[in-house]
């Protein structure tokens, strides 16, 4: 049997108390007057305090006031957890709600991708990927869009396609095979399309897989075997699941891995791989020229 480790003394706890308190009003810039007056104690309670001589713990209202005064956490003070912030706290930095606000470009994917820069984008798109579409299926995708006009579409379109033609980035999707398949059939909500146009976006879409690669990768899974919301993981900071008029932005490492564990799962079951997207998108156009 695994035996408990030996609980702290009072003396060992007393000390451990003396130097996070140390510890923090340094980190708050705070000399024992102002922390007495914060706390609303006297300032010889705080020298006591701090006196190696000390081995009692404060009462929980002095621990409580003082740690609103150094805004820090109480089982923090006590040694009782190794993080300052609160649960809500940790929570609240944990998942953001950033919202999309309509008739206005989406700020927050361009904010996160010039923050990942120097990472690796991982990227299930919600449609077909946003910077290969063409002028033809942007019209007809954001035609009656609450949140932006086609050309507002476009030009975002424009802009990260660019994006991805910079040297250094590193680009990796994961398409449902059998949308591409509904495209070329032009069901689901491309039923307008041509079939000029049908064949000119499956085209343009190979064409920029093979310019774009080996930095930008397109992989093709089957979503008879695999389900995946639309997401974006920026390098190890930050994922995004998109849900129409917000995006659920997750920052802890641990959600992060964890969103990435889904994408690589899907790349690694592939039923087309990068390297083969274009030729197979070639002769998906093919089966759908007029």
């Amino acid at each position: 049997m695994n035996e408990e480790p030996p609980r702290p003394t009072r003396s060992e706890r007393a000390r451990q108390f003396r130097e996070r308190l140390n510890e923090a009003m340094q980190a708050q810039w705070l000399n024992r007057s102002t922390l007495a007056e914060r706390a609303g104690v006297d300032r010889s309670t705080i020298s006591l305090l701090l006196s190696e001589q000390q081995v009692r713990l404060p009462s929980g209202h002095v621990v409580a006031e003082l740690a609103a005064a150094l805004k820090v956490t109480a089982d923090w003070l006590l040694g009782l957890t190794t993080t300052t912030r609160a649960p809500g706290e940790i929570l609240r930095e944990s998942l953001e709600v950033a919202e999309r606000v309509p008739g206005h470009g989406d700020a927050n994917i361009e904010r996160w991708l010039n923050e990942a820069a120097d990472a690796k984008v991982r990227n299930v798109p919600a449609s077909l990927p946003e910077f290969m579409k063409t002028e033809a299926v942007m019209t007809l995708e954001y035609a009656d869009y609450a949140s932006k006009s086609p050309q507002q579409a476009l030009a975002e379109t424009q802009a990260r396609l660019m994006i991805n033609r910079l040297p250094g980035r590193d680009t990796e999707m994961a398409l449902p095979r059998q949308r591409l398949e509904d495209f070329a059939r032009r069901a689901s909500i491309w039923t307008a399309l041509t079939a000029e146009q049908v064949h000119e976006q499956l085209t343009h879409m190979a064409d920029l897989c093979e310019e774009l690669y080996p930095s930008t990768r397109l992989h093709l899974y089957d979503q008879l075997r695999h389900y995946s919301a639309p997401i974006t993981v920026f390098g190890q900071r930050r994922a995004v699941i998109y849900v129409g008029s917000s995006y659920f932005v997750f920052n802890t490492p641990e959600h992060v891995q964890t969103l990435t564990r889904h994408f690589d799962q899907l790349v690694r079951d592939a039923s087309v791989l990068s390297h083969e997207t274009a030729l197979w998108l070639r002769a998906l156009a093919a089966r759908a020229k007029p």
